[in-house]
C-alpha cells in the first residue's frame, strides 16, 4: 500500500520556537537583566569612581549611587516619548500609497 500524499497541516512537525521567545525563556532573560543591573549598581557601590577617573569635569549632581543608571533610563523614556510625538508629526494617511492622486 502506498503512503498518502503529504497534506499541509497533517503529519508535519511544527518547529519549536526559539528559547527566548517562550514565556519561560523571556522570564529567565528578564531575571538575568535585573541581576546584571543589580550587579552593576553593587560594583559602583563597593568600588566608586575616583574623582579624576577620566580627566574631565564630573557632573557633581550625578554623584549619588546608581545615578548613571537612572540617567540612562530617563533618557530612554524621553527618547521614546519624543519618537511618539515625531510619529504624529510625520505620519502619512492610511491610503497614502494607493495611487489616488
Amino acid at each position: 500500500m502506498t503512503k498518502p500524499a503529504n497534506i499541509p497541516g497533517k503529519n508535519d512537525a511544527t518547529p519549536s520556537p526559539l528559547f527566548w521567545v517562550t514565556p519561560k525563556g523571556a522570564r529567565i532573560a528578564l531575571i538575568a537583566l535585573h541581576v546584571g543591573a543589580l550587579v552593576a549598581v553593587l560594583i559602583e557601590f563597593f568600588f566608586p569612581f575616583p574623582a579624576d577617573a577620566h580627566a574631565v569635569e564630573r557632573v557633581h549632581s550625578l554623584d549619588f549611587l546608581a545615578s548613571y543608571a537612572i540617567y540612562g533610563f530617563v533618557s530612554c523614556v524621553i527618547l521614546v516619548l519624543l519618537g511618539l510625538v515625531l510619529r504624529r508629526l510625520v505620519m502619512r494617511g492610511e491610503n497614502y500609497y494607493d495611487g489616488g492622486h
